[in-house]
C-alpha cells in the first residue's frame, strides 16, 4: 500500500470516529433526571428536572404561577382563589382542577393523593399536614401577615426558581419597584403630619383590622398615607399563626383614631352613614369610606397583586389631585396586561377599583369544603 493510501485510510477512520462522537452527544436526556431545590426554610427537595407537577396551597400565592406563565404545571389548587370571579375570567379552567386545600389547616388528603402532584408548595401548617399523611415532598414558603415588600420580592424570586421562570419573576419585581418609585415621587413632599390616615375595618363589625406589625402598614406608607391604628394595642382578640396581625379592636379605639379614610371589605359605605356609632367619624361625614377592591384574590392579604395595586388605589383615593394625569383604570389595566397577560375592559378595571368583583369569604370557603 502506498504512503498516500495509508494517509487516506487514516482520514476515513478519523472521520468515522468523529461521527460516532457526534451521535453520542445527541442522545436524549435521562427522563428520570432530577433537580434539587432549597426551599424558603432551608429544606432540600428533589423534583423532576422537567415536567414537574405541583399543588399550590395558599390564597395569595395561588396567583404566582400565572404571573410566571407556569400555571399549566399546577394540577391542584386552593379553593378560595378558585371561587374568585376574576380568577375564573382569567382562567376558566381553574374551576375544573381539584382543590384539596380550603383554608389554612384544612387539606383533603384523599383528594390530594388522587391528584398525586410531584410536590406541594405550602406554608407551615398545610405543609406539615401533607408531610404527616403522605410521601409527597413539600416545598415550604415562609410568609406571614407581617411580611412587606422585601419578603414579596424574595418570595416571587424563589417561586421563579421553583418553576424555572426567573426572568418572569424579575419582570414582576421590576414592575413593583417602578410602581413604588412612581408613588414615592408623587407623594414625597407631603409633610408627615398632613399624610392621610387610613383604617381598614374587616368583617361584619368592621372592627377586625391590620395593625402596625403587618404588611398593611407598608402598603399604606407606599401610598403616602399612615395606618391609623399602627400603634393601637389590641383589646378584643388576636389571631395567631399565619394570620398573626389580624386583630380586633374596640369601637372606642376607632373613634379615638378618627381616620381620614375608612376601607371596608363587607357591606357598603352607605351603611356606616346610618350607624349611630360610625356616622360621627370624619371619614363617614366627608364621604371617604370605600369598599376594598377585589381582583384575583382578597386585597387584605399580602399578594403579588395587592403589593402593586393596593398602594396605587389608595394613593389615588387619598390624593386625587396628584394623579389626575393618569386614570386609575389605565394603571389597573396595565398591571394585569403586563404581569398576567390578561387584558381587561374598562368595565372590568372599574369592578376591581370599586370592589364589586365577586369575592369569597373564608366562612364560605369552609362551608364549601
Amino acid at each position: 500500500m502506498t504512503k498516500v493510501s495509508y494517509v487516506f485510510f487514516a482520514l476515513i477512520i478519523a472521520a468515522g470516529m468523529l461521527c460516532c462522537g457526534c451521535t453520542t452527544t445527541t442522545m436524549p436526556e435521562d427522563p428520570a433526571a432530577t433537580r434539587t431545590i432549597t426551599d424558603m426554610v432551608g429544606n432540600q427537595i428533589t423534583i423532576p428536572a422537567e415536567g414537574a407537577t405541583f399543588a399550590v396551597f395558599g390564597g395569595p400565592i395561588s396567583q404566582v404561577p400565572y404571573l410566571l406563565g407556569a400555571n399549566d404545571s399546577v394540577i391542584a389548587v386552593t379553593k378560595g382563589p378558585q371561587l374568585m370571579e376574576m380568577m375564573q375570567e382569567m382562567d376558566p379552567g381553574i374551576i375544573d382542577k381539584p382543590a384539596p386545600r380550603t383554608t389554612n389547616g384544612n387539606v383533603n388528603i384523599e383528594e390530594l393523593l388522587v391528584t398525586n402532584p410531584d410536590c406541594v408548595i405550602a406554608f407551615d401548617v398545610d405543609g406539615e399536614i401533607v408531610e404527616s399523611h403522605t410521601n409527597i415532598p413539600v416545598i415550604y414558603l415562609s410568609g406571614t401577615m407581617s411580611d412587606g415588600f422585601d419578603e414579596m420580592r424574595r418570595e416571587i424570586a424563589f417561586m421563579g426558581e421553583v418553576f424555572g421562570k426567573p426572568d418572569r419573576a424579575q419582570a414582576y419585581i421590576d414592575y413593583l419597584n417602578e410602581t413604588l418609585e412612581f408613588l414615592r415621587e408623587r407623594t414625597a413632599n407631603i409633610p408627615e403630619d398632613e399624610r392621610v390616615t387610613v383604617f381598614l375595618g374587616e368583617g361584619v363589625s368592621h372592627l377586625q383590622t391590620l395593625g402596625g406589625d403587618t404588611f398593611f402598614t407598608e402598603w399604606t406608607a407606599a401610598a403616602g398615607c399612615r395606618n391609623a391604628v399602627a400603634t393601637i394595642e389590641t383589646t378584643h382578640g388576636q389571631q395567631e399563626g399565619i394570620h398573626t396581625g389580624i386583630n380586633e379592636i374596640s369601637m372606642e379605639q376607632v373613634l379615638a383614631a378618627d381616620p381620614d379614610i375608612i376601607i371596608i371589605d363587607t357591606g357598603s359605605p352607605a351603611e356606616l352613614k346610618n350607624d349611630s356609632r360610625w356616622k360621627e367619624l370624619s371619614a363617614v361625614k366627608e364621604g371617604r369610606v370605600y369598599k376594598q377592591p377585589t381582583g384575583l384574590f382578597l386585597w387584605s392579604r399580602p399578594s403579588a397583586e395587592s403589593a402593586v395595586l393596593y398602594p396605587v388605589w389608595l394613593a389615588y383615593k387619598a390624593y386625587p389631585d396628584r394623579f389626575e394625569d393618569v386614570p386609575l383604570t389605565d394603571r389597573v389595566k396595565d398591571f394585569y396586561a403586563e404581569i398576567f397577560g390578561f387584558t381587561l375592559t374598562d368595565e372590568q378595571a372599574q369592578k376591581v377599583i370599586d370592589g364589586t368583583y365577586g369575592s369569597v369569604t373564608f366562612g364560605q370557603v369552609k362551608q364549601l369544603g
